[in-house]
């Protein structure tokens, strides 16, 4: 069963069993006091355990009243003006904690990927000759699918499916590719808000014989180059927590840290919390 995207009343919302969770995705103008009922009501009758969402600063207030903590901010997020906040509501202690081991690791992944912060110029590296990154096109969707049924054994959304990539380039989403020479080794998932001027990095996925060599670097890199050249303020990307190659990626390529999202997406078999890198 794949994971349910919903809209309502102009909000977007992504929930289901995969993550545990309700996720309001997009609402920049709303009745919040409406919407966090509805938002709670969805938890309730479902049972999950985490309600989050992206909103902006106008809402923060209304959704730490009731009970919601600020988890993640992304300054400028709407148009380059008004900041973004991710805020949680955890309804279960045990969603809200992490064992001390992995609070050991997203802590030092946080203090070396600081650490690896870069200007422009000093984080570039050259692809080798061998290998390209470019837009995907309809007619690259093929092998697409091939690498995410290596790469993904669980996914909340038909991404292995043809049918729904077509769907997501036909709804504002942009695929990106690392190849070497006519092999698909990593991609990457965009999603463009054209109305509030941001790109979200949504997801990458690695070809299983080529994980740990840390090719994202140059999808980042390419990513960032062929953005850059267009009207989009920001661009955002949740990371793993406990992942050093990625955060130090995206820490070099400029990005900042705007905060963590504890036990927050479903990945590998387990909970995972999530660090969110920007740059505008």
């Amino acid at each position: 069963m794949f994971d349910t995207l919903e809209k309502i009343d102009g909000a977007t919302m992504h929930h289901g069993r995969t993550h545990n969770r309700v996720y309001l995705m997009e609402a920049e103008r709303y009745n919040w006091s409406s919407l966090i009922k509805r938002m709670e009501d969805i938890a309730h009758q479902k049972n999950y355990d985490k309600i989050v969402g992206r909103v902006p600063e106008d809402a923060k207030e209304i959704f730490q009243s009731n009970g919601y903590v600020v988890e993640a901010k992304i300054p400028n997020l709407y148009n380059g003006e008004k900041a973004g906040y991710f805020l949680s509501d955890y309804r279960t202690i045990e969603r809200s904690k992490s064992d001390i081991h992995e609070k050991k690791t997203i802590t030092s992944v946080k203090t070396i990927a600081l650490a690896a912060n870069s200007s422009q110029e000093d984080a570039h590296f050259s692809l080798p000759d061998h290998m390209e990154v470019r837009k995907l096109r309809k007619t690259d969707i093929p092998v697409m699918v091939e690498l995410h049924q290596m790469a993904f054994h669980t996914y909340p959304f038909p991404i292995h499916e043809p049918e729904y990539l077509l769907k997501l380039l036909d709804d504002n989403h942009e695929f990106y590719g690392l190849f070497d020479q006519d092999e698909l080794l990593v991609t990457a998932i965009l999603k463009i808000h054209e109305k509030e001027s941001y790109i979200e990095i949504v997801d990458f996925a690695t070809h299983p014989n080529y994980n740990g060599q840390n090719f994202s670097y140059y999808l980042v890199q390419e990513i960032k180059k062929h953005i850059s050249n267009g009207n989009h303020k920001t661009i955002f990307a949740l990371v793993r927590a406990t992942s050093y190659g990625l955060n130090i990626t995206f820490s070099k390529h400029g990005f900042l840290l705007g905060g963590t999202l504890m036990n927050n997406t479903f990945i590998r078999g387990k909970l995972e919390s999530m660090n969110v890198w920007y740059c505008n």
